[in-house]
């Protein structure tokens, strides 16, 4: 065996890009990890078209700051949100969940 070669390393590369169908079937995932969530729902709604601070979410969502964060992170990780100069938006993802589920 070639010493230079980690195997870990070819594992990784030799890994593609999802295939379409599992790239829906993650999508869906995330939809559904959402959807299920009433305080991811309710950010959402709240952001709605216009968009809020910071500061407007967390008073009009009433969570402590560990769910606040924990679910802002989680929507913006998965881009259902993003921040644009300190204002929170739905991304277009973003707004086909507020329809779907809101």
């Amino acid at each position: 065996m070639n010493e230079d070669i980690d195997e870990l390393d070819a594992y990784f590369n030799k890994k593609c890009e999802p295939t379409e169908g599992e790239a829906v079937k993650l999508e869906h995932m995330m939809m559904e990890k959402i959807s299920i969530s009433p305080a991811r729902r309710k950010l959402l709604r709240i952001v709605g078209v216009f968009g809020k601070t910071e500061k407007q979410l967390k008073e009009e969502s009433g969570l402590n700051d560990f769910f606040f964060q924990f679910h802002m992170d989680f929507l913006l990780k998965e881009e259902f949100l993003k921040s644009e100069e300190g204002v929170y938006r739905l991304t277009d993802a973003g707004i086909a969940m507020h329809d779907s589920v809101c």
